[in-house]
């Protein structure tokens, strides 16, 4: 099992330190702004799917069945069962995309609500009359109230801004603890007992609004901001909107008027990354598959190596952003574009010179067909739980500017140990317990597993530890530099704490589910994925209005280890632990707290490095990466939490 673990992870790890740089170079060009928002929620949702396919629900309903043709059929039928399924996903996830595409302005409101207006009034139906509307919504997260006049011409907006004022805008504040129903914090706008703040004559930043008076008036750009104080408490906004009449002979032009939580942009350059965006999930659902065809005949290098070709991609598109000053949103949505081609093509080359040739083959509906896809549907929600939880966060995080942007970058940090060991136990495991359940062979399947926990702890403990102990100096280290500031790497180091709670427990999902798809189990998986995001999206809602982003990312830790609890619960006639083993956790947490303890004093010793340039930065980080690695091995070796021969015999 490590051998194989082995060269899973070898893999990821290069792409994961490829994908750092990736991100380190997309923080330093778009930061944590409104570019950066739009390219992580556009790209999470083929994203999303992607991970489901590709680590999850296809590959944990097709692997069996396809290990199953195999080893009773053998290689000629088993290789036309897949090309069956493989025509029969490109047909139906070819439509998908087809409808998708002109639908996305519509999924990406479902996606991102926050990033939407909060007030749209079509101009046109005021016409040269007169006109008043209430504006109101709630500010829980936000950094900025703006106003904005949509139109054709620079004369349009001229036209509407001298007939449009704000009246009386204020801001609403709860008194007292802030009591009040939860949803009501995050979406109400108007608390009982508010205390009112007026924005004329109180100290709030604007930029684009002119005072007239009493009241506002937004500008001849057609854009106007309120800028927020950092670390308000604001529960809402509230304006009235009036528009005068036009002269006499005087000319109406159509225009919108809106009102927005987050900047303008950020919505419509969503929609525009998505659509050029969304085939990557097709090109990678297949290349999922194709995985799957080769991780069964333990062929595991070129479906681990395949998420480079990704990176590699992107770091050649931000280098021609740089050299040529290509646009920045357009150039990373074709990067997502083309690599999905790329690694498509790439997996269907080593299919085809491995002698494990998938064909494009007029879809047949037969009896492995069907129970391929009745096992896949249940299996889609139990294997895409994180990602599910994940996108449950970014609905939520859409109505705080920045948060959708603090996530990411914070998740691209535990990524890397849950890519590294998680998704690559998942990957090898699967198919070693099938084949051992196939044979017979039920002790040595839940030892497989037990082992897989073994391996999965022992390396996450302490990465959980050092991200609890450093968070900031690991985000400010890789991304701190350009457009992204020392207040984006505070928040992206809370949010890396919020998450590095969950890391065993999103490691132990992937370890745990091979206990159920082996043996085509996808129905429990997938009640149990369904408490576990009811839970996310509770546990979210509950701590968003009080601790901001970081309450998602809690929520989304509380989530994996209640899914834990439930897997493990139903394996309990399965997989057992043996005291010696459980001894063993004990001192991989013993091991860890004490390297934690070691990193943190060697970070108060290191503190003003991490206030200087980027290479004290990166000394400092290495210093401190350095120490705790060998005070863990070393620990973990004295107390026997591992030993030299256990990971000999594993290798």
């Amino acid at each position: 099992m490590l051998r194989s673990l082995m060269t899973v992870s070898g893999f990821t790890l290069v792409s994961r330190i490829l994908g750092f740089l990736r991100d380190i170079l997309i923080g330093f060009f778009v930061g944590t702004g409104p570019v950066a928002d739009a390219f992580v929620a556009a790209f999470r949702f083929p994203n999303m799917f992607r991970r489901i396919f590709g680590e999850g629900a296809f590959n944990a309903a097709f692997v069996p069945l396809f290990g199953r043709k195999l080893e009773e059929d053998g290689r000629e039928p088993a290789l036309k069962f897949a090309s069956n399924a493989f025509s029969t996903l490109l047909l139906v996830l070819g439509v998908l995309t087809i409808i998708a595409i002109p639908c996305m302005h519509w999924l990406m409101a479902l996606v991102v609500p926050g990033f939407k207006a909060k007030f749209d009034q079509d101009l046109s139906d005021v016409g040269a009359g007169k006109a008043s509307y209430v504006v109101e919504t709630g500010t829980v997260g936000a950094r900025d109230i703006y106003f904005q006049i949509e139109a054709k011409s620079p004369e349009a907006i001229r036209h509407w801004a001298g007939r449009i004022r704000v009246v009386d805008p204020q801001f609403l504040e709860r008194k007292g603890d802030g009591a009040g129903k939860v949803v009501d914090r995050l979406f109400g706008t108007d608390p009982e007992d508010a205390i009112v703040i007026p924005v004329q004559g109180g100290a709030f930043e604007q930029e684009g609004l002119e005072p007239v008076g009493p009241d506002l008036r937004i500008d001849d750009t057609g854009l106007g901001r309120i800028n927020l104080p950092k670390g308000h408490k604001f529960a809402a906004f509230k304006a009235r909107l009036e528009i005068a009449p036009a002269q006499d002979g005087e000319e109406v032009r159509r225009a919108e008027l809106k009102v927005f939580r987050n900047h303008p942009s950020t919505f419509p350059t969503t929609v525009f990354m998505a659509r050029i965006m969304f085939c990557y999930l097709l090109f990678m659902a297949l290349t999922a598959h194709l995985s799957g065809v080769l991780n069964t005949f333990k062929i595991f290098a070129m479906p681990a190596a395949a998420p480079i070709i990704l990176n590699l991609v992107f770091l050649s598109g931000m280098g021609m952003m740089w050299w040529k000053g290509w646009a920045k949103a357009p150039t990373l949505a074709w990067c997502v574009a083309i690599a999905g081609v790329l690694q498509f093509a790439a997996l269907w080359i080593t299919c085809r010179r491995r002698n494990a040739r998938v064909e494009v083959v007029r879809p047949t509906p037969n009896a492995n067909l069907k129970k391929l896809f009745l096992l896949m549907g249940p299996g889609v929600l139990a294997a895409g739980i994180q990602q599910i939880n994940l996108l449950v966060g970014n609905i939520i995080a859409s109505f705080q500017e920045g948060a959708v942007a603090y996530l990411y970058y914070s998740e691209r940090v535990y990524q890397l140990p849950l890519g590294m060991i998680g998704i690559a136990l998942g990957v090898v495991l699967l198919p070693e317990v099938t084949r051992q359940l196939r044979s017979g062979h039920k002790r040595n399947a839940a030892d497989s597993i037990v082992k897989g926990m073994e391996l999965g702890l022992l390396l996450t403990i302490p990465a959980t530890v050092a991200m609890l102990v450093i968070p900031v100096p690991i985000i400010a280290t890789l991304f701190q530099r350009g457009a992204f500031t020392a207040e984006s790497a505070t928040q992206c180091g809370y949010a890396l704490a919020g998450f590095a709670v969950g890391l065993p427990g999103y490691v132990l999902i992937k370890v745990l589910q091979p206990g159920y798809f082996a043996r085509e189990d996808t129905k429990t998986p997938m009640i149990m994925a369904g408490v576990a995001v009811a839970v996310n999206i509770l546990v979210s809602l509950l701590l968003f209005p009080f601790l901001r982003h970081v309450g998602i990312a809690i929520a989304t830790s509380v989530s994996a280890w209640v899914n834990v609890l439930l897997l493990w619960g139903g394996l309990k006639g399965f997989v057992k632990v043996r005291r010696a083993q459980k001894r063993k956790f004990r001192r991989m947490i013993y091991a860890s707290l004490a390297m934690g303890a070691a990193v943190w004093f060697a970070w108060k010793g290191l503190g003003s490095w991490f206030d200087g340039s980027q290479a004290m930065r990166i000394g400092a980080l290495a210093i401190l990466v350095t120490l705790g690695v060998t005070v863990y091995a070393l620990l973990a070796l004295l107390t026997r939490a591992t030993t030299i021969r256990d990971l000999r015999e594993g290798f």
